[in-house]
């Protein structure tokens, strides 16, 4: 039988208690509760009881989502994180007005609390030093986690490292500047890295090089962010980045898969070697939809016209490399635009026939007109198929993959690339998918002694925030293609290198067209194309405003509540 983490019976009302303590104060507790429930005065006696606390943690990893809810990292996305990739069903835009609330800022906050409250009472829980030091890394991976993610949705957040009474003068703080959160996030991590187990239970609990992973993916955001975005230096967070991904590479126990699909459609992934971390799933316990969504009669949520050309053919080349590239056919048909394109496209969509509202395929239908098949797995069959809520297929967190291509873009926004750089890094994801390896003189990137010379990589479009040089394009073209699968790095991405603008309708047309379906120019088809015949999706566009909408807005209420307390928590701009 399948591994998978399971509160104790008795430990589930534990849980209950000390979780309710997190929203209120430990003399929030009844005076005498009964004898059968523990409290937070008696909870903290043993490493098993701080073990079943430290799960709670993991809660805060959505992976496919919880059974039949679509609140999901992968294919699922929601009027507040959605990317250029894909178009969904249903028109999705940026909110215009700040709302009273944000569920996010609520469940983050919480998730803090409970590693405060974890840091300040595991030291005196009676138990190995070794495995006390572990649980104090976990909390403190989880709370640099939180907070970063707090700062990537918010900018400047209110930050406490200590567990505070609902009633201490503390908990209403102004909010700190983001940087200087970041800065915290980034210790908080080393820390973790040198307090943790290099592994706890296989990669389904995190360890020190979970660590690792993490803060190689904070320190590139945040060198990129303060680069582009502040246009400060950002030198020292990606050599940061590039020595926590060389701390996961130089650990020969991580590999790469041999498929790349099989990181997003496999019913285990525990052990798996290219998996630092997973969410695991399994019958009866924990299930999932994705399946069955992608599975279904269900409009699909649907590739975008601005993705599918950023695919190249297998020689390496853009599909208008500039000189030509005979590799590629044209979109005419569906079997030209799959024709000698990387092998990553086929697998994540169908590449037999386009399916819409007037011709379904296989009872399937998209807004776009490519069929999503990235999850779809012959290990899976009837219900784990079909059913929502009873999928099993595992959910990717941490991979190999992505520390591999931290390290190229790092070593590319230093200056330092080198060929032997991207050989140890983004020319294994190359290899693994089927396409020819990259080298460079530190700027320019080639394949095949060919210089790549991609017109969109100048375009007006690019032009808007600045052009990129070509070796910087192509790892962040790699970061696209290795991870469409949708996760919400496309979305970070897209904030962190400035490039809001791709999510604009009218000044990025592309993104808001599908595929290329001939044979409907000028038919009474209830799926609408334009002259050159792409599917258009939408009636409506939609506007990026920056700098808007590169943070969420504040929750309205929080502000209210920080005031009532005499404490200014300030509106993002432009809200």
């Amino acid at each position: 039988m399948r591994k998978l983490i399971k509160y104790p019976k008795v430990k589930l009302s534990v849980l209950a208690i000390i979780t309710a303590g997190l929203s209120f104060s430990c003399s929030d507790f009844l005076d005498t509760p009964p004898k059968d429930l523990f409290t937070d005065s008696n909870y903290w006696t043993s490493e098993n009881n701080v073990r079943t606390f430290s799960w709670l943690n993991y809660d805060t990893f959505l992976g496919y989502g919880n059974n039949a809810g679509t609140t999901a990292d992968f294919y699922f996305h929601n009027s507040s994180n959605f990317d250029d990739n894909l178009n969904m069903n249903v028109f999705t835009t940026f909110a215009t007005t700040a709302n009273a609330t944000n569920s996010s800022w609520n469940s983050y906050y919480t998730l803090i609390r409970r590693c405060n409250l974890m840091l300040q009472r595991i030291p005196a829980v009676p138990m190995d030093d070794v495995k006390k030091n572990h649980y104090l890394g976990v909390a403190k991976f989880f709370r640099a986690y939180t907070y970063f993610r707090l700062t990537q949705d918010f900018g400047d957040v209110p930050y406490t490292d200590v567990y505070l009474d609902q009633n201490d003068v503390n908990v209403y703080k102004p909010a700190l500047n983001r940087n200087e959160v970041i800065d915290n996030v980034i210790k908080d991590l080393e820390e973790a890295a040198t307090l943790m187990l290099p592994i706890d239970d296989k990669n389904i609990t995190v360890n020190k090089f979970t660590a690792y992973a993490l803060l190689s993916r904070v320190c590139l955001y945040e060198g990129t962010n303060r680069k582009y975005i502040s246009s400060q230096a950002g030198g020292i967070y990606l050599q940061k980045a590039k020595d926590a991904s060389l701390a996961v590479m130089n650990n020969s126990a991580y590999k790469l898969n041999s498929d790349w699909k099989s990181l997003y459609n496999s019913i285990e992934l525990l052990g798996n070697t290219e998996v630092i971390l997973a969410k695991r799933y399994l019958r009866g316990v924990l299930g999932n939809s994705i399946q069955a969504y992608t599975n279904t009669s269900t409009v699909q949520s649907g590739l975008s016209k601005f993705a599918a050309e950023s695919y190249t053919t297998i020689n390496g080349l853009p599909i208008k490399q500039v000189g030509g590239n005979s590799q590629f056919l044209g979109d005419n048909t569906i079997t030209n635009v799959f024709a000698n394109r990387d092998p990553r496209f086929a697998k994540a969509f169908g590449n037999v026939d386009y399916a819409y509202s007037d011709k379904p395929l296989n009872g399937l239908t998209s807004i776009t007109g490519y069929i999503f098949q990235l999850y779809n797995t012959p290990a899976a069959t009837g219900t784990e198929v079909t059913t929502i809520g009873q999928n099993q297929i595992d959910a990717p967190i941490f991979t190999l993959s992505e520390v591999y291509l931290n390290y190229a873009e790092a070593c590319a926004e230093l200056g330092t690339a080198t060929s032997t750089d991207l050989n140890l890094s983004i020319n294994k994801v190359r290899t693994r998918a089927g396409i020819a390896i990259l080298t460079t003189d530190g700027s320019n990137a080639l394949v095949g002694g060919v210089q790549i010379n991609d017109p969109q990589r100048t375009s007006s479009l690019e032009q808007i925030s600045g052009a990129v040089n070509p070796l910087i394009w192509e790892i962040r073209r790699e970061r696209r293609l290795e991870f469409m699968s949708w996760t919400s790095l496309r979305k970070a991405d897209i904030l962190r290198w400035k490039k809001g603008d791709y999510l604009d309708g009218a000044k990025n047309p592309d993104v808001l067209l599908g595929a290329r379906i001939p044979s409907l120019i000028g038919t009474a088809s209830k799926t609408k194309v334009n002259a050159d015949g792409y599917v258009i999706p939408y009636t409506v566009s939609r506007t990026f405003i920056s700098p808007k909408n590169y943070l969420s807005a504040i929750p309205t209420n929080d502000i209210s509540l920080y005031l009532a307390e005499g404490v200014e928590l300030k509106q993002n701009p432009g809200w």
